[in-house]
C-alpha cells in the first residue's frame, strides 16, 4: 500500500475489512464494561476475524452473519446469511448477550431501523458495539473545511463501497437513546496511516485534536451501548407533517 498508507488488518490470518485498530479498541472497551459470556453475535462478521478476538478474550457461543458465506472462516461458531436492510430479528429463535457490528451502518438503507432489529434480538442489559467511519476525524474536517463535503462520504465511498448513511457522535448517541439503548462508552480509534505519514502531518492534526478533542484522531467511531427503555422524549418528536397540519391542499399532503 506504500509508505504512507497501513495495509488492511489481519487476525489470525482472517481478513478484518475495516480501519487498522478498530476491532482491537472495540474489545478493549467491550472487556471493560462487559463480562465474557456466551451468546455473541457478529453482524456483517466477513471472514470471523473479530469474532476471533471475542474468543480468545473469552467470549463463547459465537454466532457470525453476512451476505456472503464463501469467506466466513471461525472455527466453533455459527453462520446464518442476513439481510439487514429487512427484519432481521425474525430470523433468530434466540437472544444474544453481545451483539457487535463493525462498519456496517453506513451501508444500510436506515440505521434506525437496524438499531431496532439489533435490540429485538438482545437480552434485557444487554450490550451492543457498533463502529463507523468517523465524520469528526482530521482529514475529514480538513476536507469538509475545503469542500463542504463529509470525509468517507463523497461519490468514490458512495458508488464503490455505497456508504450511503453517515452519522455524527451526537447523532449516534441521541438515536440510541430514543430507540432504547444507553452509550457506555464512545470514543474514536483506528487509523491507515503510517508513522511517517503521521510525523509528516503532526502539525495539522494535533491542532486539530487540540481545538476539537480526542474524537477527531480515530478514523472509526466505536460505541458501546446497553439495551435500556427508549427515551419517550426522543422517541416521538414533532413530525415535520405535523408542522403543516391544516393545509393540506398547500403542500400536497393528505
Amino acid at each position: 500500500m506504500g509508505w504512507m498508507r497501513k495495509p488492511m488488518e489481519n487476525y489470525k490470518g482472517r481478513h478484518c475489512g475495516c480501519v487498522p485498530g478498530t476491532h482491537a479498541a472495540l474489545v478493549e472497551m467491550i472487556r471493560k464494561h462487559v463480562r465474557p459470556t456466551g451468546g455473541v453475535l457478529d453482524i456483517g462478521a466477513h471472514a470471523g476475524a473479530l469474532l476471533m478476538r471475542l474468543q480468545d478474550a473469552g467470549f463463547s457461543d459465537l454466532y457470525g452473519t453476512d451476505l456472503d458465506p464463501t469467506r466466513f472462516n471461525c472455527p466453533g461458531a455459527e453462520f446464518k446469511r442476513l439481510e439487514l436492510n429487512a427484519d432481521f430479528a425474525a430470523e433468530f429463535d434466540r437472544k444474544f448477550n453481545l451483539i457487535t457490528s463493525t462498519d456496517v451502518v453506513e451501508h444500510l438503507d436506515s440505521p434506525r431501523h437496524f438499531l431496532l432489529q439489533a435490540r429485538e434480538l438482545l437480552t434485557d442489559g444487554g450490550y451492543l458495539g457498533v463502529s463507523l467511519p468517523n465524520v469528526a476525524f482530521w482529514e475529514g474536517r480538513c476536507k469538509f473545511a475545503l469542500k463542504g463535503e463529509l470525509w468517507g462520504f463523497g461519490a468514490r465511498n458512495y458508488l464503490e463501497q455505497r456508504h450511503i448513511s453517515p452519522l455524527t457522535f451526537e447523532m449516534m448517541d441521541m438515536l440510541m437513546r430514543e430507540v432504547g439503548f444507553e452509550i457506555a462508552e464512545a470514543t474514536s480509534a483506528g487509523s491507515f496511516a503510517t508513522i511517517p505519514r503521521a510525523i509528516l502531518t503532526f502539525p495539522i492534526w494535533a491542532l486539530i485534536r487540540l481545538l476539537g478533542g480526542s474524537h477527531a484522531l480515530g478514523e472509526s467511531a466505536i460505541f458501546l451501548a446497553r439495551k435500556t427503555a427508549p427515551n419517550m422524549e426522543l422517541k416521538s418528536p414533532i413530525h415535520y407533517r405535523d408542522r403543516w397540519r391544516g393545509v393540506p391542499d398547500r403542500i400536497g399532503l393528505e
